[in-house]
């Protein structure tokens, strides 16, 4: 009979006992597998969407507020910004392109963005493609147009608080369009040629605005696998038609306003060039989205460091209890391994055969708490995904996992050497006397 045969027979004829000591294990190997899924969800939540975005220039506050709001669409924005500095930032010469956006509604639960057809851009990442129609789904990119746009803020600076008419009748030419994105289109059967009309505020169960707007889907958004999926996009100006819009101007420099500007600067030396000038002004902040990032998920990891050590412990506590429980049952099976040795089994044999009792029983805990930690992380993901805004892959096996998972096997091996090295010193005539 193999060795590895004899360990299984072994350990089948204290099933309690097995079963429980591998439960022990499983427990940990759980925590150290649920630890692991929920860190790399989410590092890839915040990583991914925030890939090849440059720099963040919004009203003064928090950077990091600032760059969860824009790129992550997290939160209330930080507050207002001259409308006027997103036009000096497009003509600045460091400058590729610049994106600006306007928040503060909702459809049905999805944050509007007010913006323009730069969004549409092939230079910016999401959705990625090479041409502006490529972007889309169905249909095609929204229509912006400048002039209008300039007449619905002029009509914010010279008539603040005039009733929608009057706004409306500066850029009446631009009509209301909408392009939804993937998730929206998906959860609401939003179609090109729908009519939507959004409400005020930026969460679910948003008020109705004054005065009813409605806007045409003109197209829908390629998936991205980013919080972009969730956005319905409205042209900048006729955000500005919207009554309730009408006071959002700067209070200090009474200057028509939007919430935020993305920048991608020009290959090279121009985002340090960028970061060095604007750091300088004080009446609007710009923010590194790298940098800001990489900076939360540093106070994340110091969360997840904590809870993987806790789960690191618990698995030690689960290998000690497996030398334990070997060690303890070894009292009552020294004649059946004195017997294996009159049958001509080496000392080696019998210590490989408790090694491997050990090594068998963390195998299969660490299976079965790594398959539980699986089925636990898919179980709440649909809980997560409504909480933090991302939903953990747990159907996918991380290589971290199969690390912890051989780790936890040779320490489970290891943690059998006390009992091991007890029968490998035992005396086989001592044994085998009759009991007086």
């Amino acid at each position: 009979m193999r060795l590895d045969q004899l360990a299984y027979r072994n350990l089948s004829r204290h099933r309690v006992g097995s079963g429980l000591t591998a439960l022990n294990v499983g427990l940990g190997a759980l925590l150290v597998s649920v630890v692991l899924l929920l860190r790399s969800a989410t590092a890839g939540a915040f990583l991914q969407p925030s890939r090849g975005f440059a720099l963040v220039v919004g009203a003064p506050g928090s950077r990091l507020e600032l760059v969860l709001n824009t790129i992550f669409h997290r939160g209330q924005s930080p507050g207002l910004l001259d409308f006027d500095v997103f036009e000096e930032l497009e003509r600045n010469a460091s400058v590729l392109l610049a994106v600006p956006y306007a928040v503060g509604d909702s459809f049905r639960g999805y944050r509007v963005v007010g913006t323009t057809d730069a969004f549409f851009d092939p230079r910016f990442p999401y959705p990625s493609a090479a041409t502006a129609e490529t972007k889309l789904a169905s249909g095609r990119p929204l229509h912006s147009d400048r002039q209008a746009l300039r007449a619905a803020l002029a009509a914010l600076v010279t008539a603040p608080g005039a009733s929608a008419p009057a706004a409306s009748a500066a850029g009446s030419e631009s009509p209301n369009e909408a392009v939804v994105g993937a998730d929206v289109a998906a959860a609401l059967d939003v179609r090109v040629g729908d009519q939507i009309e959004p409400t005020h505020g930026v969460e679910a169960g948003g008020i109705a605005h004054r005065e009813r707007h409605l806007w045409q889907v003109v197209g829908v958004l390629a998936k991205t696998h980013t919080p972009i999926d969730g956005l319905v996009l409205i042209n900048l100006e006729s955000f500005f038609h919207i009554a309730d819009h009408a006071g959002g101007i700067v209070p200090e420099t009474r200057k028509p306003a939007i919430s935020s500007v993305l920048l991608f600067p020009k290959p090279g030396v121009h985002k340090a060039l960028l970061l060095s000038a604007l750091n300088k002004r004080t009446t609007f902040q710009v923010a590194d989205v790298d940098a800001e990032v990489r900076a939360l998920l540093d106070l994340v990891g110091n969360v997840d460091r904590v809870f993987l050590a806790i789960a690191v412990l618990v698995v030690l506590v689960g290998v000690i209890s497996v030398a334990v429980a070997i060690y303890n049952t070894l009292a009552s099976r020294q004649r059946e391994l004195a017997i294996l040795r009159i049958l001509g089994a080496s000392r080696r044999t019998l210590f490989g055969l408790l090694i491997g009792e050990a090594g068998l029983l963390c195998a299969a805990g660490g299976l079965l708490g790594m398959c539980a930690g699986h089925v636990v992380v898919l179980a709440a993901a649909g809980v997560i995904e409504r909480s933090a805004g991302f939903r953990p892959p747990a159907l996918v096996v991380l290589p971290e996992e199969i690390l912890a998972y051989l780790l936890l096997v040779v320490a489970g091996s290891l943690g059998g050497l006390l009992p091991a090295v007890a029968a490998y010193r035992s005396d086989v005539a001592a044994q085998l006397v009759p009991a007086a």
